[in-house]
């Protein structure tokens, strides 16, 4: 035990331990002077204007071929995943094959979790597992929220 102590208080030790706080005193300094930098940034970034203001082009065709796009990959994304789910049901019934259940948790990821949730509760399947009803929810909001900023900064909101 006194050789450790001795080693801890020999000279070189604490010339390293002087090196490592200076070391950390002056990068915490740095980081303190980045917060400070971006806050200043910060404060004179304009307010963002709200979605139904935003486009992406000025032109309005453009928009709306982006819009049909954006809408057709979610119906595309959606049907999948509500056949997907229908599938792995009659297959669990027939004790058939059945589809893994990361393919049906990928399929919710992409932009499926309202057909997921469309096929779950109405063909009750995988309601049983929380992993499944716990993660379409979470998706089925979150793609909501990022779906209304998607139309909203392509304009959708001002088509009407």
């Amino acid at each position: 035990m006194e050789a450790i102590r001795a080693f801890e208080n020999s000279a070189q030790i604490t010339e390293i331990k002087s090196i490592l706080r200076e070391l950390f005193l002056s990068m915490l300094d740095g980081l303190q002077g980045a917060w400070t930098s971006f806050y200043e940034w910060l404060k004179n970034v304009p307010l963002p204007v709200p979605p139904t203001m935003l486009k992406m082009f000025s032109n309005n065709k453009a928009n709306f071929i982006l819009f049909c796009l954006f809408v057709a990959y979610i119906i595309y994304a959606n049907v999948k995943a509500y056949r997907a789910f229908a599938l792995d049901k009659k297959r669990a019934i027939q004790n058939g094959e059945r589809i893994p259940e990361k393919n049906l948790m990928r399929l919710m990821w992409i932009g499926g979790s309202a057909g997921a949730a469309l096929a779950m509760f109405l063909l009750r399947h995988k309601t049983l597992h929380k992993k499944f009803t716990v993660t379409v929810c979470i998706l089925l909001f979150l793609q909501l929220m990022i779906a209304s900023f998607i139309l909203g900064f392509l304009g959708f909101w001002t088509f009407f």
